[in-house]
Formats: C-alpha cells, structure tokens, sequence
C-alpha cells in the first residue's frame, strides 16, 4: 500500500481527485476511484486535505488514477 497526502481539487461521482496543492491545475494529482463504504461515509469536499492509502498501481492517464481503499481528512 502506498499513500497520497493533498487537498481535494475535484468531487465526482464515485471518484475524487486529489492534488498536492489547493491552486490545482486540472491534471495535477491523482483521481481516485472510491469503493461503496466512502459513499456511505462522511461527505468528501473540495478543498479538505486528505491522506488517502491506495495500491500502487496506476493507470497511465493524466491525470494517473488508483483505487481508494481508506481516506482520512486531516
């Protein structure tokens, strides 16, 4: 497992992104594709810093994109 630590730069449906920064470009960061028990949970806003552990394997799209398995808003 690896993990990515950023502000929400964007809110989707089932998928979030996240960038290192809050003055984000739109391909800066990673989306990450959010798993049932996320929807479920606390709402996600743009703008809360995150530390999200995800598998490390990425597509190669830009921005790259990885499967969400636990987010924490700091």
């Amino acid at each position: 497992m690896a993990t990515f630590t950023g502000y929400i730069a964007e809110v989707l449906e089932g998928k979030i992104r996240v960038a290192p920064s809050r003055e984000a470009e739109p391909f800066d960061g990673i989306v990450f594709h959010l798993e049932e028990q996320f929807l479920e949970e606390t709402p996600l806003l743009v703008g809360q810093y995150v530390k999200v552990e995800h598998d490390e394997q990425m597509t190669r799209s830009l921005p790259p994109q990885t499967t969400a398995h636990r987010i924490d808003v700091l």
